[in-house]
């Protein structure tokens, strides 16, 4: 009974889970929590990697930009993998209206990412004489110390663990910036101190990122996270390239397409690719790009071939 999503507004078919067309008596989280607590408590439970000890640890501390509250919701892949996502709450309660705007982020991007936030500004040599201003010069080292051993030698949120995300009190998400509260109570537990010792503009913590689609995939980016190359872009761009040096010595469309056991229509697609602003490649191969710069979006678009035109679309992105 306790395993049936049908309370949620939600029914089970098989391995998947759907949008029911009956209202919901329990919350989606609070169903979710209860799975959470269901399989911790199993006799074999679930190997969760990741972070935490609980599947969904940014649950009820994630608010949109209109202040609704992510609610974390899951379904199953083809091959039994449970894949979960933090859902703007009105999404799952106005599930089938038109018109309905929101957030679906999958879920452990999004923790990794909120982790790395969080590590960032714990590992920073001034955060706890900031956070304790009036603090000795001995207190202010016991501080550093317990921090320290809290994130990690290498301040990797997998080695990290669960005490990072204990930490956060509330985390508003809006299209190109994160803000998160620390918890007063928990950081001076941590510290073995008083919460009125706190500096309380410490504990807030602000960044812009990029929340871009690459192909299938959901990416979410800190503004100073390390460069990533898009492989698949730039071995595209290679292809495209060679294809047309091919066509300059007088080898046709399809000639080449046979021998890459493709379509002529998809080599006529991608040579558009041979002809990118020098800078615009040189940009991806260093990862440097917009997210939104894809093979996908460029081969979907009507690509100009005068290189500053190209510069201004692509500086939309």
């Amino acid at each position: 009974m306790l395993t049936n999503p049908i309370y949620t507004g939600r029914i089970r078919h098989k391995k998947l889970i759907f949008d029911g067309q009956h209202p919901a008596i329990i919350e989606p989280d609070t169903w979710g929590e209860v799975q959470d607590r269901l399989q911790a408590a199993a006799a074999k439970p679930r190997k969760i990697t990741g972070t935490t000890g609980t599947l969904s640890p940014l649950a009820r501390k994630l608010f949109d930009e209109t202040g609704d509250r992510f609610t974390p919701t899951h379904t199953k892949a083809r091959s039994g993998k449970r894949l979960r996502y933090y859902v703007s709450h009105r999404l799952i309660k106005h599930s089938g209206e038109k018109d309905i705007t929101g957030w679906p982020l999958p879920a452990k991007p999004l923790e990794d990412l909120v982790g790395r936030l969080v590590l960032k500004h714990l590992s920073v040599p001034g955060f706890v004489p900031t956070l304790l201003a009036d603090a000795s010069a001995s207190e202010l080292h016991h501080h550093q110390i317990a921090i320290r051993n809290c994130i990690g030698a290498n301040g990797n949120p997998e080695i990290a663990g669960r005490e990072i995300y204990l930490l956060i009190n509330r985390i508003d998400l809006m299209p190109g910036k994160i803000s998160l509260q620390l918890n007063a109570q928990k950081l001076a537990e941590l510290l073995s101190t008083g919460q009125s010792e706190l500096n309380e503009e410490a504990l807030h913590i602000s960044s812009p990122f990029q929340h871009r689609k690459r192909g299938v995939e959901t990416r979410l980016v800190l503004a100073d996270d390390p460069k990533t190359p898009d492989d698949v872009l730039i071995n595209n761009i290679a292809k495209a390239l060679t294809w047309f040096e091919q066509i300059k010595v007088g080898r046709t469309f399809a000639e080449i397409a046979a021998e890459q056991q493709t379509s002529k229509r998809r080599i006529q697609q991608m040579i558009v690719l041979a002809f990118l602003a020098p800078d615009i490649v040189r940009d991806a191969l260093d990862g440097s790009q917009p997210l939104g710069l894809t093979s996908d979006w460029l081969l979907r678009h009507d690509i100009p071939t005068d290189w500053k035109e190209q510069r201004v679309l692509v500086a939309t992105l």
